[in-house]
């Protein structure tokens, strides 16, 4: 019987994710050529995508790459980041055949060629997600520390001061550039913005909030800075340029861990943005971050609220602890609209009890067939460990990152969640990279150098290095859901902190967007943390491509329930 080849594309405004699944090996394969349909005009231009991983016998060198009808991927899943947002896309796979002779391989099996993708920010319904492109712990960034010979502290310090404006433009992605035009496009006409910020830090951003001062109330929390004041110079920079802020210090006592902006006109509160980024360099350049902007006039007014009742409990207040039991008991309702035929459930903390946490741990209960996440400190109890024990149930696709996974934020030493996957084939091992932390390759392998290193990221750049709080429920059912906003998923996150988290149920493009981001970043550092896995137990970590067919037979036992998900 002649092997079938599936394949299907999902996209947001900066990626597109293709997986394609054979099925059944196919003798001699040595990889798959991917294909690329780029539309242009009434046509389309049809480009090979490269591969930057080679065979060992090609003594390939850090960012080499070539087409991969010579390099051919041996995977069945791949992040093409040369699609641009606008560009419509589709793409095509087909089997690499060495029959005795090498290279020239012959093509075998192929695809059919998937439907069209559009890459826009757009999720329709008035949904629009962004994403930035800082992986700071990559082969890009490591070359140009080399050529620029930058450490990473003078790599931050040169994106705070936008010494590289068009390097750090491509840091910021469609994120950074949405972000600048919603302040840029209130300098005139009747808006009015109402933001509720935990760290300002960059000049970038500080500079455009005083260009728009005329429109804009600010509530400035003290960033991470529990004992003082981390946002001191910036606040004194608005200041001084004529730049009133609402101080809500609230020290030890808790976190104001928004990062929301209120969009308003004459007509009243018209849209929100909210998500993980916090308004700094590293916010913006090196952590992973996600907006969303959701076009609703109720949940515009909703947040609209809440600022009201942030700036009333700011100290000095009546409370000087800033959580009196009035933003306590409000906290306490959930509250519900329907947005473009989208179910949406917006939750604010410090609950009184935990409410929230409830919440979103049903969400993840609710899956029957994928938990996709991106998490930064959810804690030793977070709710990365019971997607990790639902990985265990039959058919439940999970795949997560975690910045951090013990309880100490600069922990370097682990590197995946132990999440013990069950098989019935005692002769298989499962794939056990479910759950990740973060990792650089620390030294030079083969064609790989070394690059930014967990610990020094940590000591040099930030604190984050996944900031993103992201839960995507079941993206391809009927179904899906699609939780983020500035919530950590964490037990101090509901009892200690402002916070602010969106619930939003049955929108299959907002969802397909959030899950393509997703797996860019866990694919990204999975191999990252197999490699510190491997050197650790002193074995040599898989770098080169394989020349025989043995790795197709193996993926395709390995990789099973992902391929079968994807495709």
């Amino acid at each position: 019987m002649a092997v079938r080849i599936k394949i299907a594309v999902y996209t947001n405004s900066d990626d597109a994710f293709v997986a394609w699944a054979p099925s059944a090996a196919i003798p001699g394969c040595r990889g798959f050529l991917l294909e690329r349909g780029r539309k242009t005009g009434a046509g389309q231009k049809v480009e090979i995508v490269e591969n930057r991983v080679g065979f060992k016998k090609d003594k390939p060198k850090s960012g080499d790459h070539k087409p991969s009808s010579e390099w051919p991927f041996q995977r069945f899943t791949w992040t093409d980041h040369a699609a641009d947002v606008g560009n419509q896309v589709r793409y095509r796979v087909t089997a690499m055949i060495d029959e005795g002779s090498g290279r020239p391989y012959t093509k075998g099996p192929a695809s059919p060629w998937t439907r069209w993708a559009k890459l826009s920010p757009d999720a329709g319904g008035g949904f629009s997600c962004f994403f930035n492109r800082g992986l700071a712990l990559s082969q890009f960034v490591a070359r140009y520390l080399k050529a620029k010979k930058l450490t990473p502290a003078n790599f931050k310090a040169q994106l705070k001061k936008s010494v590289d404006p068009k390097f750090r433009a491509f840091l910021e992605g469609d994120l950074g550039a949405r972000l600048g035009a919603i302040l840029t496009d209130a300098q005139g006409g009747h808006a009015e913005l109402h933001a509720a910020l935990y760290e300002l830090g960059d000049e970038k951003l500080e500079d455009a909030l005083i260009a728009v001062a005329a429109h804009l109330h600010l509530i400035l929390a003290n960033g991470s800075d529990k004992s003082g004041d981390g946002n001191a110079a910036a606040r004194q920079h608005l200041n001084d340029k004529g730049v009133p802020t609402i101080d809500r210090l609230l020290k030890s006592k808790g976190l104001g861990h928004n990062k929301f902006v209120v969009r308003s006109d004459t007509g009243g509160p018209r849209a929100l943005w909210t998500g993980s980024t916090n308004w700094s360099t590293t916010g913006l350049c090196t952590q992973i971050n996600n907006a969303l902007l959701i076009d609703h006039t109720g949940v515009a007014a909703l947040y609209r609220q809440q600022w009201e009742l942030l700036k009333s409990a700011s100290p000095p207040a009546l409370d000087p602890a800033g959580f009196p039991p009035g933003l306590v008991a409000a906290n306490d309702t959930p509250h519900t609209f329907t947005v473009g035929g989208a179910d949406v459930t917006v939750w604010f903390s410090r609950t009184s009890d935990g409410r929230d946490m409830a919440a979103l741990r049903d969400v993840i209960r609710s899956a029957k067939d994928a938990i996709l996440f991106l998490m930064f400190t959810p804690g030793k109890q977070g709710l990365h460990t019971l997607a990790g024990q639902r990985a265990n149930e039959k058919d439940i696709y999970v795949r997560g990152v975690v910045s951090t996974l013990g309880n100490e934020p600069g922990d370097s030493d682990k590197n995946v969640l132990d999440v013990r996957l069950v098989s019935s084939d005692t002769k298989f091992t499962p794939d056990r990279y479910t759950i990740v932390q973060p990792q650089g390759i620390d030294v030079a392998l083969g064609p790989w150098i070394g690059e930014v290193t967990r610990r020094d990221f940590l000591s040099q750049i930030g604190h984050a290095i996944v900031h993103s709080k992201v839960l995507v429920i079941d993206p391809l059912s009927k179904n899906p859901v699609v939780v983020t906003g500035s919530h950590n998923f964490s037990a101090p996150a509901s009892e200690s902190n402002d916070e602010n988290l969106v619930i939003v149920r049955g929108q299959k493009n907002l969802a397909i967007a959030y899950a393509a981001h997703v797996m860019s970043v866990y694919q990204h550092y999975r191999y990252r943390s197999y490699v510190r896995e491997m050197l650790a137990q002193g074995k040599t970590p898989w770098g080169n491509l394989d020349d025989d067919d043995q790795w197709l037979k193996d993926e395709l036992k390995s990789k099973a329930l992902e391929i079968g998900y994807w495709t």
